[in-house]
């Protein structure tokens, strides 16, 4: 059984799903991108967790943003300020430095993730995609995307295992009848 939860803060349902998955006696493999939520769950022996830990961040995609928008601009200014000094000549580079920080804010949130957010399901599927070899699945009797993130994912992984119950639905068919129609 895989349980997909991409969102930062699960949702009561998707916990309860998968409390009552492990009730059952499932094996339930979740994939997220923080197990910090997951704490109260996370000593259940059928329950394996795989969480991202901030490898999206690592993604060449945010890598370069951050490069291009953050980094470079500061310390082209932090140059700029050790050779002008503290005093008043310094003064113009950290008002410059103050008005880089604001501006590459701004745009990191109203233009980077604005664009970003359209494609990032694929991004998130590709990397976990690059994570499950080492789950060790040979077989998967249901696969749940329980969020809008995770559907790309589910998709992928629907098509790998097509014997799958494949949902997005948060009320799936219990794991014996699931297992059954293998």
């Amino acid at each position: 059984m895989l349980l997909l939860a991409f969102n930062l803060r699960p949702h009561e349902r998707v916990k309860a799903l998968a409390e009552r998955l492990l009730d059952e006696g499932a094996r339930v493999d979740l994939l997220v991108l923080s197990d910090k939520n997951w704490d109260d769950l996370a000593d259940r022996p059928n329950l394996h967790i795989l969480a991202l830990r901030g490898a999206e961040k690592r993604h060449p995609v945010m890598r370069v943003e951050r490069i291009l928008v953050t980094r470079a601009p500061e310390k082209v200014l932090n140059g700029l300020g050790r050779l002008t000094g503290d005093g008043a000549a310094g003064r113009p580079v950290r008002s410059l430095q103050r008005r880089q920080e604001r501006l590459s804010k701004a745009f990191h949130r109203r233009v980077f993730m604005k664009t970003y957010q359209n494609f990032r399901p694929l991004v998130l599927s590709r990397i976990f995609d690059k994570r499950l070899p080492g789950l060790g699945l040979d077989h998967v009797d249901m696969i749940v995307a329980s969020d809008a993130l995770s559907v790309t994912l589910g998709w992928k992984l629907a098509r790998r295992f097509p014997n799958a119950v494949a949902t997005t639905s948060l009320d799936p068919p219990p794991v014996s009848e699931a297992a059954a129609r293998r």
